[in-house]
C-alpha cells in the first residue's frame, strides 16, 4: 500500500531564500517592528521573499517542474530592502524595496510563463515584493512603520537590508505542530 503522505499533493512555491547573514539580519528588523506591532514573529528559518505562489501540486508533477526551473535564464540582481510596512487587511508587518529592481520582475514573469507553458495554476496577483516578519501583527491606524525605514530611535537603529539574490528556490510548505517547515525541493543559480 502507497505511503499516504506520497498521495497528498505538495504546498509548493518559488521564493527567494536569504543567506545566514540576510536572514538573520531580517529577523533582526523582525524583532524591532514586533515592539512597535505585536503578533507572531516569523521564525528565521522560514524568512523568504516570495516569487509566485503555486498552491497545491500533484507530486508526480514534480521533477517535470524541477527540470524546466533548471533550464530557466535570468540575471541575478540586488533588492533593497529600505520600507517598513503593516497590512491591516491581513495583519501583516512586512520589509520591501521603496524601488524593486525590474530583473525582478522579469523573473516573476519568467516563472508565471514556465508554469503557464507546464500548465500548473498559481496565485495570479499584481506581485508585491515584501518579507513578511510579523504575522497576525496589530497593525496601528497611524502606522509608525509607513516610509523608508530609518534610524528613528524609536525604531531602534532599523537600517536598509541589502539582498543579492543569486538563486530561487522550490519550496514546499509542510505544516507542522509550531505552524510549517519549509523543504527545498529544488535550488536554481541566476546567471
Amino acid at each position: 500500500m502507497p505511503d499516504r503522505a506520497e498521495l497528498k499533493p505538495a504546498r509548493v512555491f518559488l521564493a527567494l531564500w536569504p543567506e545566514a547573514l540576510i536572514r538573520d539580519r531580517l529577523a533582526e528588523t523582525g524583532q524591532r517592528l514586533h515592539k512597535f506591532m505585536p503578533g507572531r514573529l516569523t521564525r528565521p528559518e522560514t524568512i523568504h521573499l516570495t516569487l509566485v505562489f503555486i498552491g497545491d501540486l500533484g507530486r508526480d508533477r514534480i521533477p517535470e517542474l524541477i527540470d524546466k526551473l533548471g533550464k530557466v535564464e535570468a540575471p541575478s540582481f540586488r533588492i533593497d530592502f529600505d520600507r517598513a510596512d503593516c497590512w491591516r487587511h491581513n495583519r501583516v508587518a512586512y520589509l520591501a524595496p521603496s524601488r524593486p529592481p525590474e530583473a525582478l520582475f522579469r523573473l516573476v514573469a519568467g516563472l508565471e510563463s514556465v508554469l503557464d507553458d507546464l500548465a500548473i495554476p498559481f496565485d495570479r496577483r499584481s506581485y508585491q515584493p515584501h518579507v513578511t516578519l510579523v504575522r497576525k501583527a496589530a497593525c496601528p491606524k497611524a502606522n509608525p512603520a509607513v516610509g523608508r525605514v530609518s534610524d528613528s530611535p524609536e525604531w531602534g537603529d532599523i537600517r536598509p537590508i541589502m539582498w543579492s539574490a543569486e538563486r530561487f528556490v522550490l519550496v514546499e510548505s509542510v505544516p507542522i505542530p509550531v505552524g510549517v517547515r519549509y523543504d527545498k525541493l529544488g535550488s536554481f543559480g541566476l546567471l
